[in-house]
């Protein structure tokens, strides 16, 4: 989505979700949800997905529902 003040990148997926009490970390460094099923994750993806896109002006958010998907919202403004 794109408009005079800002692009607008979503990115959704219809997997497991990620409960609502972990959702204020899952961008920290190192970070693995409790109820993660992926043993090998070492927890920077999202951590460096956030870095590169603040390095670029940009916001990512999150909003996630367990069982229904997550969907990562990122905005670049435009100044």
């Amino acid at each position: 989505m794109e408009n005079p003040l800002y692009t607008r990148i979503i990115i959704e997926d219809t997997g497991e979700g990620i409960i609502e009490a972990d959702l204020p970390n899952i961008f920290k460094r190192f970070y693995k949800a409790k109820t993660s099923k992926k043993s090998e994750s070492i927890g920077i993806g999202l951590a460096l997905s956030k870095s590169i896109v603040e390095a670029h002006n940009g916001i990512i958010e999150v909003q996630s529902k367990v069982d229904i998907g997550t969907s990562f919202i990122i905005t670049f403004i435009k100044w």
